[in-house]
Order: C-alpha cells, then sequence, then structure tokens
C-alpha cells in the first residue's frame, strides 16, 4: 500500500476511541495498538492471530515476516536520506542548521560538520541578492572537500507579513495602536503597518499578533487610518515595536502563494538543486503553482490551516519528494500554547504514517545558541525532537557547541528510543551486586 493509503488507514483507525482496548491487551502481554503508524494492517492481523490463538479458535500462524512487518521504517528512513542526506554512525535523526553569515565559509560550515550538522539552511530574506553568490560558493566548496554536496533548504516568503514602524515605540498590555492601512495614525498614538498590506482580512474581534505571540492585539474598530487595536497580551516589560516582527493576522481568501522574490528563490533552488521551505502554506492550491522538477519541499506547518489541511497538502505535494517541518512558534500563535503542544504530537503521528519525514523546529536549544548555555527545559525538548526525521537549529553565537550538544543528545536517545517505541537498552547507571568486581 502507499504512503497515503497508509494515511487513510490511520486516519480511520484513529477516529475511534481505542484506550479501553489497547489496557485490555496488556494485561494479556501482547503489544499495543500506540505504535502502528507506519504498519496499520500487519499490526492488526498480527494480532488478530494472537487473540485467535489465545481463545482455541486457530494455531498461532507464528510472526510475520520481519522484512515486510518494517517496511515502512524502512520506507521513512530511504526518504529521508534522499532529502537530507545520509545518517551517520549511531544516530539517524539528522541535524539541520540554520547557517550564519558569520560561518558562512568552508571552513566555518566543514567546521559545524564536524560537530553533528548533517544539513544546511539558508535564510535568503534576511541576506541581499548580492550575498547570495558568495554563500553558495562557500557551501560548494564544503561539499567538494566532503566529497558530497551538502543537502541545502532554500526558504519561501509565501504570504508572510512583517510589521513596518515609523517610529519605534514600546506597548504594554491594555495600550491602544493602531494599523496603519493606507494613512497615518495621530500623533502619540504607537502604529505599525504591514508590509503587504494587501492579504490582510480584518474585522473587529479579529487579533493579531506580532514576534511569535509575544505582543497579541485584539481589533477594535475601523478608523480612517485603518484599524483601532488593543494590546491584549505584552510582556511585563512591554514590547518595542520595531520594523521586521514577524506579524501573524487572518489572510484574504485567494492571497496568491508566490511573490516576485519566491520566483527568484524557486529559480535559484532548480539551478543548485535545494530543497524548498513552502513557508506558511495553507491549502493544496497554493501547491499548484510549484514548478515542476524540484529536489524536494518542506510544507512548513505554520498556519492553522495547513494542520487542517495536511492529509491534501501531502497528496497535493506527492509529486516532489517531501518532508514537513512542525514550526512550533508559529503553531503556538495560530493554536494557543496548549493546543500547539497536542498538535505537535498528532503530526509526528501522522507524518509517520504517510511515510513523510519531519523536522522539528523553533526555538530548540535556543538559549544555548543565543546565550551559550542551555536551560533544563529546552534539554527535554531536545530530547524530543530526537522522535522527529529532522531536528533544525537557528543561528546564534554559539551554534557549533548547540550542534554537538544536540549531536550527543540524539546519539544517547537513539539507543534508548524509536519514534514512540522504547528500545530497551541495557542500562548500566545501576549495577547489581557484583556486577563489576
Amino acid at each position: 500500500m502507499d504512503a497515503l493509503g497508509l494515511l487513510a488507514e490511520v486516519r480511520a483507525l484513529r477516529r475511534r476511541e481505542l484506550r479501553p482496548l489497547q489496557r485490555a491487551l496488556m494485561a494479556h502481554g501482547l503489544s499495543s495498538l500506540g505504535r502502528l503508524e507506519s504498519r496499520v494492517a500487519e499490526t492488526l492481523q498480527a494480532l488478530e492471530h494472537a487473540l485467535a490463538s489465545l481463545v482455541g479458535e486457530a494455531p498461532y500462524p507464528g510472526g510475520q515476516d520481519p522484512e515486510a512487518f518494517f517496511a515502512g521504517e524502512r520506507l521513512l528512513e530511504v526518504r529521508t536520506e534522499a532529502l537530507f542526506g545520509p545518517s551517520r554512525p549511531g544516530r539517524t535523526v539528522r541535524v539541520l542548521v540554520t547557517l550564519p553569515v558569520e560561518m558562512a565559509s568552508p571552513e566555518g560550515i566543514l567546521a559545524l560538520h564536524r560537530a553533528g550538522m548533517d544539513a544546511v539552511r539558508l535564510n535568503l530574506g534576511k541576506l541581499p541578492g548580492e550575498a547570495w553568490p558568495s554563500l553558495l560558493g562557500a557551501l560548494r566548496e564544503a561539499g567538494e572537500a566532503l566529497g558530497r554536496p551538502l543537502p541545502l533548504l532554500l526558504d519561501l516568503e509565501g504570504p508572510r507579513l512583517r510589521a513596518v514602524v515609523r517610529e519605534p515605540a514600546r506597548v504594554r498590555t491594555g495600550d491602544l495602536l493602531a494599523l496603519e492601512l493606507g494613512g497615518e495614525a495621530p500623533p502619540g498614538l504607537p502604529a505599525l503597518a504591514p508590509d503587504r498590506p494587501g492579504l490582510l482580512a480584518l474585522r473587529e474581534g479579529d487579533r493579531l499578533s506580532l514576534d511569535e505571540g509575544r505582543l497579541v492585539a485584539e481589533v477594535l474598530e475601523a478608523a480612517p487610518f485603518g484599524f483601532l487595536l488593543r494590546a491584549a497580551y505584552a510582556p511585563p516589560k512591554g514590547f518595542k515595536l520595531k520594523t521586521g516582527r514577524a506579524l501573524n493576522a487572518p489572510l484574504a481568501p485567494g492571497t496568491p502563494y508566490l511573490g516576485v522574490r519566491d520566483l527568484r528563490v524557486l529559480a535559484l533552488a532548480q539551478e543548485v538543486g535545494a530543497l524548498v521551505g513552502l513557508s506558511f502554506v495553507r491549502t493544496q492550491e497554493d501547491l499548484a503553482s510549484l514548478p515542476q522538477g524540484l529536489a524536494g519541499v518542506v510544507l512548513k506547518l505554520e498556519a492553522r490551516e495547513a494542520v487542517a489541511n495536511l492529509p491534501a497538502l501531502l497528496a497535493a505535494a506527492f509529486r516532489f519528494p517531501t518532508a514537513a517541518m512542525i514550526a512550533r512558534g508559529d503553531l503556538g500563535v495560530e493554536l494557543g500554547p496548549e493546543r500547539a503542544a497536542e498538535v505537535g504530537e498528532e503530526l509526528l503521528w501522522l507524518l509517520e504514517a504517510a511515510h513523510t519525514p519531519a523536522v522539528w523546529a523553533t526555538h530548540v536549544l535556543d538559549r544555548l545558541v543565543r546565550k551559550g548555555t542551555p536551560s533544563r527545559a529546552e534539554l527535554a525538548d531536545a530530547v524530543m525532537g530526537a522522535r522527529a526525521e529532522v531536528v533544525m537549529l537557528n543561528q546564534g553565537p554559539f551554534l557549533q557547541q548547540a550542534v554537538g550538544l544536540l549531536d550527543g543528545i540524539l546519539r544517547r536517545m537513539e539507543a534508548h528510543q524509536h519514534k514512540k517505541t522504547p528500545r530497551l537498552r541495557a542500562l548500566h547507571s545501576w549495577p547489581l551486586p557484583g556486577e563489576g568486581d
């Protein structure tokens, strides 16, 4: 069965309440249903044979052929290697790194690779076009030194919005502020404007957010300059409005997916054989304008619509090698923190069922990357990333140290866990009496 057929099986099965059945099976020493994403029919058939044997209806025919039973796992690994390069000894989860300009030399790239980097992401949106050739030249030289090209991801901008601010201002919870759409706000009223106002579809009661939810504002009413907003949430010390902040807001139906800059990035991706990150993809229609012959696409799951439409997006992307990025920062803004945490788990399950590599992204080891020391919470988060096929790090002054630490975490966790399945590696932390003498 193809991956989309398996995805349909998983969706159909998981519409049912399985918790009572799962618990009842455990009392008989039978494997639970909690690890069947890549092999639904095979797991149910094995369970049926075991139960029939237990009640004396039929002799147990023996276990299924392991090659066939675990074929889905192997397919997922093949697809991951095709997109993100070969695995390393002792580690199959790849490390994707957003390359900072200060390390964009052959020597810097090779240093990151030695630390554990497997693939490179270039954020071209923050780099002037004249800098692109030198970055690509450095990657090419590093690939020649390694004997193979490093997988490269280039992001499209998609219908992403950013704030434009004439005068920086600090906004606190409860403050009024202006969203300018063609006119200037009264003096003294903090104001911002979207860089692409034609994409917005706002009405009273809607909410928009800046910088992945650090500021959340509610639309109070239309005004001559655009809309009057009230800050529903801001940090205790206030939020500084400045140009370039990411802006999340409701978009107009039929918003075109590709912009002028996106066409340049697509042409470059085709020229160098890079993967294309589909930022803020929402519907299958967004994929219709992509050219044939791309090396692969990464569905960046940042919008609420992308989560709701994921099966249709996977079907529409099937003409390309496809991965999906769980972009937890924007999802937290779109869905709220509680639902975003739950959806992260569900997306891992669904992508495994579709044999689609999952990229665990946004703020992984963020404090370490930026300040040089990790927090306990982000160490636990990095452990969670081991259940994906790829973990992405953003850029910062301590990036190389973060790559090395992540490499070690993933190697250790791989010995203990694969996806949701404990591997039951021998525990040596608490030797029995007489051991080690």
